[in-house]
């Protein structure tokens, strides 16, 4: 037999038995990876000329996200107060899943042309892809952020 619980602020967990606040195992792990970041970043070289310093600043920066992934990963919707149940049949979800395939569709045209160009320059011609793969990212950005906008204006 199995005690209904109302739902929670922060909700409580999926698995298990469902009572442990999902918080108290989002903290400690989301502080863990912020740890680890820091660790990673000084064995790296990344920190900079003060280790200590690179440490404790990646470590603090990366803690919040850690701890955000974790509450995402183990939270159960159903122990959220004010949850929606089925966000995935909102009208706005369909505006995003229309939006990201007219992008994939653009980004697969853009491509195309763009290899089509290239493939009648000059060998002499240089293109760099730290430059190139931001430029497709940004792309795919910028045409579902107008599809989407496009979308809702729609209704």
């Amino acid at each position: 037999m199995t005690i209904e619980q109302p739902p929670t602020t922060w909700g409580r967990t999926r698995f298990g038995t469902g009572r442990t606040p999902a918080m108290a195992i989002a903290v400690p792990l989301g502080i863990l990876i912020g740890i680890a970041g820091g660790l990673l970043a000084v064995v790296f070289g990344v920190a900079g000329a003060q280790p200590l310093v690179g440490f404790l600043s990646f470590a603090a920066f990366l803690t919040f996200p850690g701890i955000a992934v974790v509450f995402a990963v183990v939270v159960d919707r159903e122990t959220l107060k004010g949850a929606t149940q089925h966000p995935d049949d909102s009208v706005e979800s369909g505006w995003y899943d229309r939006a990201t395939s007219g992008t994939f569709h653009d980004i697969i045209v853009v491509l195309g042309v763009t290899s089509l160009v290239l493939a009648f320059i000059p060998r002499d011609f240089q293109v760099d892809l730290k430059l190139v793969l931001p430029a497709v990212l940004a792309l795919c950005f910028v045409s579902t952020g107008i599809r989407y906008l496009l979308l809702r204006r729609k209704g």
